[in-house]
């Protein structure tokens, strides 16, 4: 029904108009009065973790601006497919909504041909911030700058053992994307989740790692391993002195994740408009910016338009990579 009723003008459609009065002003109502009840926000991963912090962090200044509760609902299991199927088939009426990591929701649907939605069943609020990653080894490794590990990897094709959240994770696909992009073979060893990889990078049992500098930080300073670069396009204020890839003259290994807020397509747009000013106006708050920089992440706000973009490039980008390198899923 987003077709608004004024583009008809026939007597017929008129007519039908007349015949359900209470029909559309209840709709209308229900759209005008939005929330007048308790939201759910669904987050597709299991607690404790930074999606977590950003849907809790979120969800008490959603009830601030809106003065209603926001309920958080973890819905883990089958790579995040749980979680967004629900949102999917939930009502078109403001009251569930998603807040997945962009990343790995535009990666599922290439790995999966047997989900129960597609990317376009959901209507793009807005981006609210971004998760940078660093490129880390172990302590006793024996390259101390990128030049050296480039150097290293060369001589020594696959003997890097670089450690990956499960085959088609978002780590494991930017360490496809580092392995590429310096023209060096690793080896991809691929974990149940982030926890083990990271246990055995501490232990030394693996090499190299993709970490968001959520986890990446606290074991950086605390010498327990190395930290040679990052994969954002500028270099990070919890890292400062770690150079980015692109200005060690690698360009094109340049990659983060980001989180995103959707609700079922169809959704009304005066909602999908009204969530997306009180969303814009948190992340850009600096209360909210500090909050996301002391675990990593970086505020960030976006159009429904420029979300519904990046969703769509970067289904494309990381599409065509698992394709080209035949990745499946565990």
């Amino acid at each position: 029904m987003r077709i608004a009723l004024r583009d008809f003008v026939s007597v017929a459609a008129l007519t039908v108009v007349a015949a359900f009065p209470l029909g559309v002003a209840a709709q209308s109502g229900d759209v005008a009065n939005w929330p007048s009840r308790p939201i759910t926000i669904v987050i597709p991963y299991p607690p404790g973790g930074t999606s977590d912090v950003v849907g809790r962090q979120l969800g008490q200044r959603l009830r601030e601006e809106l003065g209603q509760t926001f309920i958080i609902e973890n819905k883990a299991g089958a790579a995040t497919a749980i979680g967004a199927t629900a949102v999917a088939r939930a009502a078109k009426d403001g009251y569930t909504l998603l807040l997945s990591a962009g990343t790995t929701f535009t990666v599922i649907p290439h790995l999966n041909d047997k989900l129960q939605y597609k990317l376009d069943d959901f209507e793009p609020i807005a981006t609210v911030c971004t998760v940078p990653f660093a490129f880390v080894v172990k302590k006793d490794f024996p390259a101390k700058t990128m030049g050296e590990f480039i150097a290293y990897g060369k001589a020594n094709p696959n003997k890097v053992n670089n450690a990956t959240n499960g085959q088609g994770s978002m780590v494991h696909l930017l360490g496809e994307l580092i392995s590429s992009g310096l023209d060096i073979k690793m080896t991809q060893v691929h974990y149940k989740g982030a926890a083990p990889a990271t246990m055995d990078m501490l232990a030394g049992i693996v090499d190299s790692n993709v970490e968001a500098l959520t986890s990446a930080v606290p074991n950086v300073n605390t010498g327990r391993y190395r930290a040679l670069a990052v994969l954002s396009a500028e270099r990070q204020p919890l890292m400062p002195n770690v150079p980015t890839f692109k200005e060690l003259g690698y360009p094109s290994v340049v990659g983060e994740t980001w989180y995103g807020v959707f609700a079922p397509l169809g959704t009304p747009k005066p909602i999908v408009d009204k969530l997306n000013a009180v969303l814009r106006k948190i992340t850009t708050s600096a209360s909210f910016e500090e909050a996301m920089r002391k675990i990593g992440n970086e505020a960030k706000s976006s159009t429904p338009a420029e979300l519904r973009d990046t969703t769509l490039q970067q289904s494309k980008i990381w599409g065509d990579m698992i394709r080209r390198l035949n990745i499946k899923a565990e």
